[in-house]
């Protein structure tokens, strides 16, 4: 997706959002519905809710293998003036090539050390809100399983509209020339790292009224989907032709780094479901949603950089059209 989203498009970081946004909308729908699944369901309740997700699952991996192509050049609806659009948006005037990805460049950047630092952060204190909210509901706020399923996925409505919201705000900040990438960026992922994070510190004290601590996780959750049009596309702001490969590694450390959120949460909570426990969860990802948002305010930055400059390309010789067409299907296509 990255690959094919024009980083100079009015629509950028609306159109990021639209992919991003729907791990959220397919949250919305999944809570509640294990939920009703769980008393409901066939197989003893439980099970059912691995039996229709994974059916879910196999259908959506048919459509999308039916569906999808390795890249513009191999796509066979297209029309010609888009297949040209696309391409010319990743690889600019001077036409397709196949340049070497500049590794060493990559390492030393600061902006992507940045990106992949808010992405960690991110991570780890949404995997936190994801797998541990509804046990909190339970143990703490003492809701019933259909209640809670339905309760679980408010938070996540509230991502799904603000990230919308928030990606029309970004395309107007930077279009309108009131603000630059880099300040754009900044401003809307402090709103969507700072704002959770305050959110947290505030619902753990405030979990003896269950209202205003739903209210709190559903605000903090719901900011937290500015980020999709802060750090999340920023990857195409500093290098386009080399977004998805920075995405890939950003992505692939921050879900390592979302991994040690149910174990930490586990760890602390432990035999001990208390609600100084939880605060104790709450304030550290807090926390780590502080460090990794401070560090992205003062590293980060919307601008193209020099070891992704088409210009400092060396020249390859001569190629006919359908030498050209295999150099891009070789680059889209992922190695085994």
């Amino acid at each position: 997706m990255l690959q094919s989203v024009d980083s100079s498009s009015r629509a950028c970081s609306r159109a990021a959002v639209v992919v991003f946004a729907g791990a959220q909308f397919g949250t919305i729908v999944s809570m509640p519905l294990s939920g009703l699944l769980s008393e409901y369901g066939f197989s003893g309740g439980w099970p059912s809710i691995f039996y229709v997700f994974g059916a879910v699952g196999i259908v959506w991996g048919v459509a999308y293998f039916l569906t999808v192509h390795e890249c513009p050049e191999e796509h066979p609806s297209i029309s010609s003036e888009e297949r040209h659009y696309i391409v010319s948006s990743v690889w600019g005037s001077a036409g397709v090539s196949s340049p070497r990805v500049p590794w060493t460049s990559i390492a030393k950047s600061v902006p992507f050390w940045a990106i992949l630092i808010a992405h960690m952060g991110q991570n780890y204190g949404y995997e936190t809100l994801m797998t541990e909210l509804p046990t909190f509901m339970k143990q703490i706020l003492h809701f019933d399983i259909k209640k809670n399923g339905t309760l679980s996925a408010l938070p996540y409505l509230a991502m799904w509209i603000f990230s919308i919201i928030a990606s029309v705000i970004a395309d107007w900040m930077i279009f309108s020339e009131r603000f630059n990438h880099t300040q754009a960026r900044k401003i809307i992922n402090s709103i969507g790292q700072y704002g959770p994070a305050l959110c947290l510190i505030a619902a753990s004290y405030s979990s003896h009224d269950a209202d205003l601590t739903v209210a709190l996780l559903t605000v903090g959750v719901g900011l937290n989907g500015a980020v999709f049009s802060g750090f999340k596309v920023n990857h195409l702001d500093i290098s386009p032709r080399f977004a998805g490969i920075l995405m890939s590694f950003t992505n692939c450390l921050a879900n390592v780094a979302g991994l040690l959120a149910p174990v930490t949460a586990g760890y602390i909570i432990h035999d001990r479901p208390t609600q100084a426990a939880w605060r104790e969860v709450f304030l550290i990802s807090s926390g780590v949603y502080i460090v990794c948002a401070s560090l992205y305010a003062l590293c980060g930055s919307g601008t193209r950089q020099s070891w992704d400059d088409p210009a400092t390309d060396e020249q390859p010789p001569k190629k006919d059209e359908e030498q050209a067409r295999s150099s891009v299907i070789a680059y889209y296509r992922p190695s085994s």
